[in-house]
């Protein structure tokens, strides 16, 4: 049985997104706002693996040793110009996630099995090893980049095929007709190959305006019981929601760019989560 170990490492760093054939102004139309010098407070996610044949690893060492490895090379340093790699290539969260598996793997010779970079807690990108052939045959990255969303709703666990009784018995105050409410958070990842030119597996402000048309004008500021169909015959519940999330955007997602996960955060303590099956 494979042994997964995982750690969290933390650096911060400025960056900024600029391609060099286009004008200030074109950048600023294509980047927004991460078009000017800016920075995070990054959170890295390496997890380790290993198999029963391989000799034995000190984890505590070798997370030493990443995170050694990291900070020399982006702790407090801007990463368009000080580090080589990026000189060439934008930092997007995409890059850096494919850069830290291959440097991590090759100049330690770490069992990565997958990184996940953390430029916000609104952007998140991981690589696990997987790739693709393009038109040309040659292999290429397959990353997952994950959006967060906040949208906040009222519904009643309700169901018209139901009594009163009924609904109460089975939801208990969640029945309450008069409703209640959550601040919802809404992860969306979608997977795909990296364009080559800006890095990303989907340009943000694209994902952004789809999901602000296709879910959060729908959702988000709505009793959804009485604004939202099907959720005046259907309970709104979060797994009802998660898969109509499914059903608005799937078919926006699955030429290049696929849609990968959709998890919903109802509370601090429940999720509801659905994975395509790739």
């Amino acid at each position: 049985m494979a042994q997964r170990v995982a750690y969290w490492f933390a650096f911060e760093a400025s960056h900024f997104y600029h391609l060099p054939h286009l004008s200030p102004e074109e950048n600023a139309r294509l980047f927004g706002k991460a078009a000017r010098h800016h920075g995070h407070n990054y959170h890295v996610q390496v997890v380790y693996r290993a198999t029963p044949s391989q000799t034995p690893y000190d984890w505590e060492t070798l997370a030493h040793a990443t995170r050694q490895r990291i900070d020399a090379q982006f702790d407090h340093r801007c990463i368009n110009r000080e580090h080589p790699a990026f000189q060439t290539q934008l930092p997007t969260t995409e890059n850096l996630a494919l850069y830290l598996w291959r440097d991590l793997r090759e100049t330690l010779g770490a069992p990565v099995e997958s990184v996940c970079v953390h430029e916000s807690e609104m952007l998140a990108s991981t690589y696990a090893g997987a790739s693709e052939p393009d038109a040309g045959g040659s292999s290429r990255p397959v990353i997952m980049m994950t959006r967060l969303y906040l949208f906040s709703a009222a519904h009643r666990l309700y169901n018209p095929q139901l009594s009163d009784a009924q609904n109460r018995a089975l939801y208990g105050k969640c029945s309450n007709p008069h409703g209640h409410g959550h601040d919802y958070k809404l992860e969306i990842t979608v997977r795909g190959v990296p364009d080559p030119i800006t890095g990303m597996v989907m340009n943000i402000t694209e994902l952004d305006a789809l999901v602000q048309a296709e879910v959060l004008a729908h959702l988000d500021h709505k009793f959804l019981n009485e604004e939202t169909p099907p959720f005046d015959q259907i309970p709104p519940t979060s797994e009802n929601l998660v898969a109509f999330i499914v059903a608005r955007l799937q078919p926006h997602l699955q030429g290049v760019v696929r849609l990968a996960g959709v998890r919903l955060w109802e509370t601090p303590r429940s999720a509801f989560e659905w994975q395509a099956d790739e």
